[in-house]
This record gives C-alpha cells, structure tokens and sequence, in this order.
C-alpha cells in the first residue's frame, strides 16, 4: 500500500519537474532567459530514477545546432553511476531522405545532484519534432521514444541572416549604457530587408521591448539568437549557425581574461567566415600587438552615398512574412504592405521629423570616426566607438552590410533542394557503366551466337544443340558482364578530397589561451585559419567503419537531390532511426549507415577553422626574393605578389629548403590554382557540365579564386599534397587529391 502510494508520488514529481521546466522555457521573457526546452525523456521518469531535459537556443537553421543534455534525479542525488547512450532524433513532419539519428554516450557520477552535458547536433533539415531514445548498458531502458514538439522559437525560420546577441552577465545591474539590451530595429529594416519602423517609439526601446522585439521577430530575412554571457560555449560549432554576433567589448575583453577558451571558440567561428559586431570600446584604446588593434581596412566597410536607393525609399513598405512548406522542406515569403498610400520614404520622414537616431545621416568622416573594421580570417570584426549604439542609423547598418555573405553564400552548399556543385566533384574513374564495352561485347556475342554458332553446328549436323547452347551461353555472357562492370571499377575503395587552406597573417592571435600556447615557441608566428575540405568516397565492399571526421569539423552532406522527395509523402517515424547515422566520438564523429553507401559516391564538405604559422617565409630584401618552405612535406609549387606589384613562383620545394623566386606572368597565381582548386571541367561527366556555375562554390573557394583577378598585395598560393591524417576513410586509393594553401602576409 505504502509502496504504491510511494511510487504514485515519485511519478506526480517527476511530471510535475517535466511541466514547470517547460513552463520556465517557454517565458523567456520574463527573467531575459535565451534557452529553452525541446525534449524530455523517458516517457516515464519513476521507472528510471531521473528526468533528462533537452534545452535548445533560440533560432535553428542549418549547420550545428548547440544543446545542453541536463540530467535531475528524482531524489536527492544519483544513487550509482548511469552509463547512457543518447539517441537523438530530429524530425521534421514528413520523412526526408536524410532521416538521422545522432548518438552520445554519456557517463553520469554517482552521487551528483544534476548532471550537464553540452552537443552539437548537425541540423540538415528544419526541426518540428525530436525523439529521444535512452540505453542504459546497451539496453533500452523504456518501451517507447519519447517524443516532443520543438517549439516556435527554436525552430528554423528560413531566414537569411542570423544574428546572435550576448547579454551580458552584469545586464541586471545597469551599471553602464552598454548593459542594456539593444534596440535592433534600424539593423533589421536594413540587414533584414524589413520595413522601416514606424513612429510610435522613435527613440530607443526598453531593455523589455528590445528583448521582445527581437524574440519576437516574425517578419524580414533576418532572426534574432540571443545568448547568455554565463552559457557561451568554448566550441566554436555552437555558433556555426549564426551569421554575426552582437556583444559589448567590455564582455569581449572580460572573456579574454577569465574565459579564454570560450574567446578563442569564438575567433575561430570568426576565421571561418563569422563576423563580430563590438561596442562600447575602452578609452584608452588596445595595446599595440592587440588582436582588436588590427588597422582599419577601407574595404571591410562600404559607405552609401545614395541612401535613397540603398533604402529603396520610393518603393512600399513592405513587411517579409516566411512560410514554410510541409511537403517540400522549402520556404517562400509572404509581402505585407504595411501602408497602401504610403512609400518608405514617407516612414522615413516620419524618423526625421522626430528627430529620431535610425534617420540620422553620417558623412565619411563620420563614419570612419565611428567604426573601424577589418578583416579576420575568412570573417570580420567591425568595433563601433559608441556606448550603446542603438537603434543606430540606417547608415550605419549600411556601412556594415555585405552581400553575398549569408549562411548557404558561404557554405555553397543547399541540402533542402541539392547542391550543384556535386557533378563536379564526382569521382570520374568509377561508378559509370562501361557503355563501350559493353557494346562490343553484346556486337562480338551476337554475331558468334548468330551465323558463327549457326554454320558450325550445321557443317557437324548438331543444329539441335542450338536449343542447349544459346540460353547457356546467353546466361554466361551475361554473368560475364556483370562481373566485368563490378571489376571495372577495382576491388579498393577511392577518395578525391580537395584541401583548401587560407591563412591570414595581418591579424595576430591573442596570447590568452594557455591550451593554445603550450607546445609551440612563438604564438606570434600563429595566425587565424580555415580549412575546407571536399570530400568524395566511393566503397566497394563493407563499410561499416564509417567515415570519422574531426570532432570540431562542421561537416555538411552534399547531394544532388532534393531532400523530400515529392509525390511520396511519409509522416515520420519516432521509433526509425533512419537511415542516416551518427556517432560522437571521444575526438571525432563518425558518419555511417547510408552516409556511407556501399558502391555509391557520397560528398561531404568540412570546415574546421584554427590557428597556423605560415607555410611559407619570404625574404624580400634583395632584389629578387627568396622563400623557405616552412612545412614538414615538400612544396609542388609557389606564387606570390609583392607590394610593388610583382609576380614570382617556384616550384619543387622539399622540406625546409630555401631557393629564389622565378620572375613570372601576372596571371601566374591563377596557373599554379588551375585544376587543383577545382576539377577540371571536362573531367565532369558531359551531361552534368552545364549544371555547375560560379554560384555553386563556397566562400572561401570564391575569395581564393579572385585572388589573381584583384591583384591582391602580398597575397600567396602554395600546392602541397595532403596529410593522409584528413581523410575520414582509411586505406581507400586516392584520385586527384591535393591541398591548396592561400592566403596573405603581414
């Protein structure tokens, strides 16, 4: 009786922590609170022992997406130590053909109170729903997946730009202009191509009404992340999502100094094409040597003289309304006008009569007193020299946006709808039927089955043997083709990877991480990188190994379909696991299943950001340069160009081999990239050539492929062949593989 009474209890409680954890994360508004919950399992906690909660920032989209594992026991602590295996399932309403489950071991103490664990789960495709499986020693430990709704907030909006904001730890204390919470309306109409803001609140928001409005956001290209001080992540896949971040540089430095490795997360985000947006600077400015004493660059801002067509002030003002489609995993967008009579231009006047901030224009001057910026890696860092800067100008924002620079911009890589670029990093030697062969032999066996077979046996008076010898041999034949085409293509597996690095050199990293500088002489000689990789495999046998890609990899499936398939729509399956899989790993994740499809090309691009010396040194005081392979593998070749506009290269560099510079053509940085930073064009299969274009390639591989045509100054490209450490398949022959190194010098 007791007994029963007790366990009645034991399950009211651990519904009753489900509800209020719920209830908490679904109010942020309140307490100014940036997480909320997506998932709780088991279905039935009293049976377990304990409650795991899945807590979620705002705002999905495609990359990483960061999540916190929280585990509560229903009593006081955990009684023994939970070895869990997680298995989570993302879903959204009707199966897609990249249906994953993502995997986590985790190890719970005995005798903790709560236990928490940070993932980051790739996120392929917009998220409605999340199953949750527990397995407790290999063993499931309830009947039934847990299944959950994401709520509105986390979900993936199809925006264009996401913007993370920091509030800061000390916001509550309002000690300083640059605790408050920013006023984002000027930044959305222009970023977010939103209307113009009308004139009920022409000053600045409360910190409440700024935090709602940009949790609230539901119109423009453009959503809001916001993001807690205490809860910023040292890993820098938990910002891959996110296109900019807003934050004071007080909160900036105050993490170089007690935080590093979280500083050191976010500057790699920032190598990797991510951008900070920093306010409230010190007055004394940054020491000499400082990563944020980086000079101005003229180009990493753009000053807008003709505002009226920047704002397109003679059009309507029209509010952007996203709507997702269920059965294609697609968006399109709704317009609102917000005012049938009246253009953006009379909005804006509006502003000005009230003399609001968003109205005010900046002259060149003024806007170079107002913002320095410069590029960072493949990012940029933009410190605006005002306490609080918002709402801030039009012409602000204006300085600060860039096309061309949203998410999918930079990856070059559409998983909903499939990637074009995906024909063209094929591997050309396999999985194509050998159609002229196989035609001489259909051609040589006609005819010996035909006359040849028919005059032998008639001259030996066997043409009854006819009836035997023609279905046998047709039978053999054809076994023969079969085994032909499946020999055709080897009995190894094969890998085409691309490695494509870009260095940096005229921003120095911070000397803050003790991590980072351990095991090397000089941090100086290190600088902000990225890596990108394509990666092509095609197996012949078993693959069950899976493909293992470094664990702060961000690693995105390229295919050349779209992701639902149409015409064919399932509603998901909370108990599939599908057919995708993913596994994290101590030091790497491991993709497998049909990831990883037996006799099938499978494409992946990864992007894993760091901090690297050169390459290369260059001596340039002589009359003809030399330069000195810093490298442990030997150089193929080397081209440079020189602040006084001149060409060089070399080729052949062993390790750690000096020589002098050939004088060459100005086109020569474009020679040495010529098929190595992509394949050549008419390797691609004929019918798939006019599916690739320009608007197909990443970021990254655009800005090294201008590098020739912008004469850009001390800029370099070194080939070199790729450590065998990069490649996520073992023991696979390797086709057209090379590493291109780019970048620029101090």
């Amino acid at each position: 009786m007791s007994g029963g009474f007790r366990s009645k209890r034991t399950a009211v409680t651990g519904w009753l922590l489900m509800v209020i954890s719920l209830v908490i994360g679904a109010t942020p508004s309140q307490s100014l609170r940036a997480e909320i919950v997506v998932g709780v399992a088991p279905t039935k906690p009293q049976d377990v022992g304990f409650q795991l909660t899945v807590l979620s920032e705002q705002v999905g989209g495609d990359g990483f997406h960061p999540l916190k594992l929280r585990f509560v026991p229903l009593g006081a602590s955990f009684t023994r130590q939970r070895n869990l295996r997680i298995l989570l399932r993302p879903r959204t309403t009707y199966q897609t053909r990249l249906d994953y489950q993502y995997a986590v071991d985790v190890v719970v103490p005995e005798g903790v109170t709560a236990h928490q664990v940070d993932v980051n789960v790739p996120s392929y495709y917009r998220w409605d729903w999340i199953a949750i499986v527990i397995e407790e020693d290999g063993r499931r430990i309830h009947r039934r997946a847990s299944r959950t709704s994401i709520p509105q907030p986390v979900q993936y909006w199809g925006q264009q730009q996401s913007i993370g904001v920091v509030i800061p730890l000390d916001a509550r204390l309002q000690n300083g202009v640059w605790e408050r919470f920013p006023d984002l309306r000027a930044l959305s109409s222009v970023i977010g191509n939103d209307s113009i803001p009308r004139n009920k609140k022409a000053d600045r928001l409360t910190d409440q009404d700024a935090f709602n409005f940009a949790s609230q956001l539901d119109s423009g290209r453009l959503r809001f992340r916001i993001q807690q001080e205490a809860s910023l992540r040292d890993d820098w896949l938990a910002y891959s999502q996110l296109d900019t971040l807003i934050l004071p540089c007080s909160v900036l430095l105050r993490l170089e100094r007690e935080r590093p490795k979280i500083l050191r997360a976010i500057q790699k985000w920032v190598a990797a094409g991510g951008q900070i947006w920093t306010y409230d600077l010190p007055a004394d400015g940054f020491e000499a040597g400082h990563w944020l004493a980086t000079p101005n660059d003229v180009d990493a801002t753009n000053y807008v003289g003709d505002f009226t067509n920047a704002m397109e002030l003679n059009s309507k003002n029209i509010e952007h309304n996203y709507v997702y489609q269920e059965y294609s995993g697609s968006f399109y967008y709704n317009e609102t006008i917000v005012s049938a009579n009246r253009n953006r231009g009379d909005f804006y006047k509006d502003l000005e009569d009230a003399n609001s901030p968003m109205a005010k224009k900046l002259d060149r001057d003024e806007l170079k007193q107002l913002v320095r910026a410069f590029p960072y890696g493949f990012g940029r860092v933009a410190l605006i020299d005002q306490a609080d800067p918002f709402p801030g100008s039009f012409h602000l924002w204006l300085a600060l946006k860039q096309s061309g620079r949203s998410w999918h911009q930079r990856q070059g890589v559409n998983i909903s709808s499939g990637s074009e670029s995906y024909w063209r990093w094929l591997i050309s030697t396999v999985g194509q039927p050998p159609v002229s062969i196989f035609v001489l032999l259909n051609g040589v066996f006609v005819i010996v089955m035909g006359p040849v077979l028919y005059f032998v046996l008639r001259r030996r008076g066997k043409l009854h043997w006819l009836y035997f010898l023609a279905p046998t041999l047709a039978f053999l034949v054809t076994g023969c083709l079969f085994l032909y085409a499946f020999l055709s293509d080897g009995l190894s597996n094969r890998a085409k990877v691309r490695q494509l690095t870009w260095i940096d050199a005229r921003s120095p990293s911070v000397s803050a991480d003790p991590d980072f500088a351990a095991g090397i002489a000089s941090q100086a000689d290190h600088y902000p990188a990225v890596d990108q990789l394509r990666h092509t495999y095609y197996t012949i046998a078993d693959s069950k190994k899976g493909l293992h890609f470094p664990i702060d990899s961000m690693v995105l499936p390229v295919s050349n379909y779209e992701i639902i398939t149409g015409y064919t729509y399932r509603t998901s399956d909370q108990e599939s696991s599908g057919d995708y899989l993913i596994e994290q790993l101590p030091e790497s994740r491991r993709f497998y299943g049909s990831f990883l499809s037996t006799r099938s090309q499978t494409e992946f691009l990864e992007t894993q950001p760091s901090f690297q010396s050169l390459p290369i040194k260059i001596d340039s005081s002589g009359n003809v340069p030399t330069v000195t392979n810093q490298l442990d593998e030997p150089l193929e070749a080397i081209a440079y160009r020189d602040d006084r506009g001149g060409y060089w290269v070399a080729y052949k560099l062993s390790a750690g081999q000096t020589t002098t510079f050939e004088r060459a053509e100005p086109n020569i940085l474009g020679t040495v990239l010529r098929d190595r930073l992509e394949p050549d064009a008419n390797r691609v299969p004929a019918a798939f050539r006019n599916f690739f274009s320009d608007s197909s390639r990443t970021g990254l591989e655009q800005k090294v492929a201008e590098l020739n045509r912008r004469s850009t100054t001390k800029a370099f490209v070194a080939i070199t062949a790729i450590d065998p450490e990069r490649f996520a398949l073992d023991d696979c022959v390797q086709e057209g593989c090379v590493r291109v190194i780019a970048g620029l010098l101090p």
